[in-house]
């Protein structure tokens, strides 16, 4: 993954510029204060820090200054890649910055190859629905995603079908993703 620079609108001010980059090891502890709102909420998975450590290459984040605004992980899933964890700061909500971290994820399963991008999630997909992502009925879930599910959440898999046809650009006028070079 590259570093990209978003910029996302403050309400009557200048945008704020935030830089989207791999994910350090270091920056697990924020990740994890990111994601405990969502986690207290049961819409996201708890994971111990060492854990979150450990796969810390599997994230892209969102940095403004110092401080993770958003984050996403995004790992194999046999022939898909499954965006996870993708979580954004309460007062960030809203500015697309979700949306560029998903496209981020989009534009990485297309230069790896993958046919799918996945996402499991216990939140509405109305949200998923508006980029482009289907519901993956029970009877059509592959054995290698099956994997995924953990038992009692009660999630639902979706999957966004990736062609050649499609952009692969999510960015938005609310929050524009302009690719950087590391």
């Amino acid at each position: 993954m590259r570093e990209s620079v978003l910029t996302a609108p403050r309400s009557g001010s200048a945008p704020d510029v935030l830089v989207a980059r791999p994910a350090r090891p270091e920056d697990a502890e924020q990740i994890a204060l990111l994601s405990a709102p969502f986690v207290e909420q049961g819409l996201l998975v708890a994971r111990p820090l060492v854990e979150l450590a450990a796969v810390a290459q599997d994230f892209v984040v969102a940095c403004e200054g110092d401080r993770l605004v958003g984050c996403a992980g995004v790992a194999p899933a046999g022939n898909g890649l499954v965006v996870y964890n993708l979580c954004i700061a309460a007062d960030r909500q809203g500015r697309g910055i979700g949306q560029d971290l998903v496209g981020i994820a989009e534009s990485t399963a297309r230069e790896l190859g993958y046919s799918s991008l996945l996402a499991l999630t216990r939140h509405g997909g109305e949200w998923f629905g508006k980029l482009g992502f289907t519901e993956v009925p029970a009877s059509e879930t592959r054995e290698e995603w099956r994997t995924l599910f953990r038992p009692g959440r009660k999630s639902t898999l979706y999957r966004l079908r990736l062609t050649s046809e499609q952009s692969g650009n999510r960015s938005t006028p609310a929050c524009r993703l302009k690719q950087t070079k590391e």
